[in-house]
């Protein structure tokens, strides 16, 4: 069978149709869909335009997801600020527009002051952070971002401590993106566990198994099958040495997204902590997601032109080095999704058959029409 695809505007002007009759703001919508696209047109379909119904649309009435129910009606407010820094409470709204605002206040301040730190609480979920650290390259500046969860009493599907048995983290992703002159940018965009959810759910829904390593079921024992999986292994492993690097990361993310956001709190409404157990611990819980953006001006530290002309020269460097048996090259990270955008803006973005059900699904529930 032949695999499904659309163009990119086709898609586009879909989700952001769609996020506009669900009672989104035109231009929150079209961040939004910005970011879904992003995802989808450089191969990240774990956090692309398969999404669209079931993280956002659903949550926001309430089904689905264990996010938080999204208010697209939130208005994002300031709860602290200096020419640096800014600390904002989304009001658990939507995530995706609401971290391209952040970005943009970060973005902002940089260009004023050559740095900018943007923290954000009381969030849902915000897609790929590789895409809010990409919103620096353009400016010439170097761009982070970062979204994190403790739960603190655990929950299943979650990532387990290194040495530990309760799964207690998000997968915590962290990402940075640096301009090239000619050349990829790189874009490090990675999950602080072995995979990210998305990727397990993914598969679950291809009816393919996933590889030993990924997760763990009840038993705390390694498993192949996606229903099974009870708890994420940290990167490097839940008890295997490296292990623990993966955990400090996790950690050192969460200290930058939920405690420095001001998240993680002593006065945490219980119906905005994730999870089936919302009791405090040591007095504290989270109160919705938390995320933590960050651009840099690269003129900061010399001429951004030899910047960008030194970060293409060390990607060819290491595109010219041997590759080791079983790989064709050896690439930087951001360089394979830069090529497959290029590709998937031509011959259009491939949908999975769960996907495409549910693009269909949203097409007739809010009467917009989608040709596939």
């Amino acid at each position: 069978m032949s695999e499904t695809k659309i163009s990119a505007e086709e898609l586009r002007s879909f989700s952001q149709q769609i996020f506009e009759a669900a009672g989104v703001t035109s231009t929150d919508a079209e961040y939004a869909t910005d970011v879904l696209i992003w995802a989808s047109l450089r191969g990240v379909d774990t956090h692309g335009i398969r999404n669209l119904k079931r993280y956002y649309i659903d949550t926001a009435g309430g089904v689905g997801r264990r996010d938080g129910v999204i208010r697209f009606d939130a208005e994002l407010t300031t709860e602290f600020e200096s020419p640096t820094t800014a600390a904002l409470n989304a009001n658990f709204g939507l995530g995706l527009s609401v971290s391209v605002r952040a970005m943009n206040l970060a973005i902002e301040k940089a260009n004023e002051t050559g740095v900018g730190i943007v923290t954000v609480r009381n969030s849902t979920h915000f897609g790929p952070a590789g895409y809010f650290a990409h919103m620096a390259v353009p400016n010439d500046m170097l761009g982070f971002a970062s979204t994190g969860y403790l739960f603190a009493n655990g929950q299943p599907k979650s990532v387990v401590p290194f040495g530990g048995l309760l799964p207690m983290l998000s997968t915590n992703p962290l990402a940075m993106a640096c301009p090239g002159a000619t050349g990829p940018d790189f874009v490090l965009d990675m999950a602080t566990s072995v995979v990210p959810v998305n990727r397990v759910e993914m598969l679950e829904e291809l009816g393919k198994a996933i590889p030993a390593g990924w997760s763990l079921d009840e038993n705390h024992q390694t498993t192949d099958n996606p229903d099974a999986v009870q708890k994420m292994e940290p990167l490097g492993g839940a008890t295997t040495y490296g292990g623990h690097k993966g955990f400090g990361l996790a950690v050192a993310g969460w200290i930058l997204t939920g405690l420095l956001a001001g998240a993680w709190r002593k006065d945490a409404d219980s119906n905005r902590v994730l999870g089936d157990n919302s009791e405090t611990k040591h007095g504290f819980a989270q109160e919705g997601i938390a995320h933590s953006f960050a651009a840099v001006r690269l003129d900061q530290f010399g001429d951004p032109t030899l910047i960008k002309q030194g970060l293409d020269a060390m990607t060819q460097t290491f595109n010219e080095s041997p590759a080791a048996p079983g790989f064709e090259r050896v690439i930087i990270p951001g360089q394979l999704e830069a090529e497959t955008e290029v590709e998937r803006l031509e011959n259009g973005i491939p949908l999975s058959p769960s996907t495409e059900v549910d693009l269909r699904s949203l097409s007739e529930e809010f009467n917009i029409p989608l040709s596939i």
